[in-house]
């Protein structure tokens, strides 16, 4: 007689400070073949990082955010991973089974080669790393549990679409930016004036005044461009190429706010 004895393994993990993110990053960077993303938010820098890397090493990697949320949250990730190869989608589809307002899509979890399941009330999100109490599960070798995180993935995948067209604007054009607040752009123009902030903060502005476009590199991405020798100067002589979601600041007006320092390129 034969038993299987199957090995099923369960991991808690609580933040803050409880090694979530950490967690997190190790599982994705030990994909083999294929990484998929369910996730109501997606703002964290390191896991976005951790998931273009996967792209870049060939594991095939999909992520669907939900559509609304994806569009008000200034940080979103979704633009940024399209960018870099990852199959990304939106759900802007879903309602609610009963009455007349939409749902959400808030789902939060990630399935690793078929064989590890991330799920739990934690969203991939600076603030659910660092300030609100949050709950995270690791569970490895549940086939069958696994398979209904799969469908359930597959249904989600299958109604959403992916982000749309890029379009390139001209940074000066404010009537035109305001149309597409909200959406992953590429701006192509020379900056009227920049500096880093005593914060470390990059700013490039295009006039002057709440009415102008400004773009705003976080002093993250600003120490990236510095480690790789990034010519500041020639910002005051030559255009730019910039990409990132444009936002309507209610205080400061239209922006490209952003940690990644390659949405700026000298022209």
């Amino acid at each position: 007689m034969f038993f299987l004895i199957i090995s099923i393994s369960i991991q808690a993990f609580f933040s803050p400070g409880g090694g979530a993110r950490n967690a997190i990053i190790r599982e994705l960077s030990s994909a083999r073949i294929n990484i998929d993303v369910a996730m109501y938010i997606l703002t964290d820098r390191e896991l976005s990082n951790a998931l273009a890397s996967a792209e870049r090493r060939g594991v095939k990697v999909r992520a669907v955010m939900d559509g609304s949320e994806a569009r008000k949250t200034n940080y979103s990730k979704h633009f940024f991973l399209d960018k870099k190869g990852v199959d990304v989608r939106l759900d802007k589809t879903h309602k609610a089974t009963k009455g007349k307002y939409p749902g959400i899509m808030h789902n939060k979890f990630a399935i690793i080669d078929g064989e590890v399941l991330i799920t739990g009330s934690y969203n991939w999100t600076h603030s659910a790393e660092v300030l609100n109490d949050e709950n995270l599960l690791i569970i490895k070798g549940d086939k069958e549990l696994i398979q209904e995180f799969e469908k359930e993935f597959l249904k989600i995948w299958k109604r959403s679409t992916s982000p749309g067209e890029v379009l390139t604007l001209d940074p000066y054009n404010t009537s035109e930016l305001r149309q597409h607040i909200g959406e992953g752009v590429v701006i192509v123009g020379k900056p009227s004036h920049w500096n880093i902030s005593g914060s470390g903060h990059l700013f490039l502005d295009f006039g002057r005044g709440k009415g102008a476009f400004t773009f705003l590199l976080w002093k993250e991405g600003v120490r990236e461009l510095k480690k790789k020798g990034f010519d500041f100067e020639k910002l005051s002589e030559d255009s730019v190429e910039l990409t990132g979601i444009l936002i309507d600041h209610e205080k400061y007006g239209l922006e490209i706010v952003t940690d990644d320092p390659d949405a700026i390129q000298i022209k």
